[in-house]
């Protein structure tokens, strides 16, 4: 397995807000993009798994078939 899989899931960004705690566009836009890239980073990780299972489960290169065939 990947030892990047083995590592822990990366933090969610904290929420951005002005000084005066209040939220502006530019902050919510920030934030959704912050929270967008940790989104594609759990997907690729999703990803990359989803390939090393199916290719456990190749016939021929040392897996076994999923459906017993």
């Amino acid at each position: 397995m990947s030892p990047a899989l083995l590592a822990p899931p990366p933090a969610l960004p904290k929420v951005q807000r002005g000084s005066t705690g209040e939220m502006t566009g530019a902050d919510a836009h920030a934030s959704l993009t912050a929270l967008y890239d940790v989104a594609g980073q759990i997907r690729a990780a999703f990803i990359e798994l989803q390939g090393q299972v199916r290719a456990m489960q190749t016939p021929g290169t040392g897996g076994t078939d999923a459906q017993g065939k």
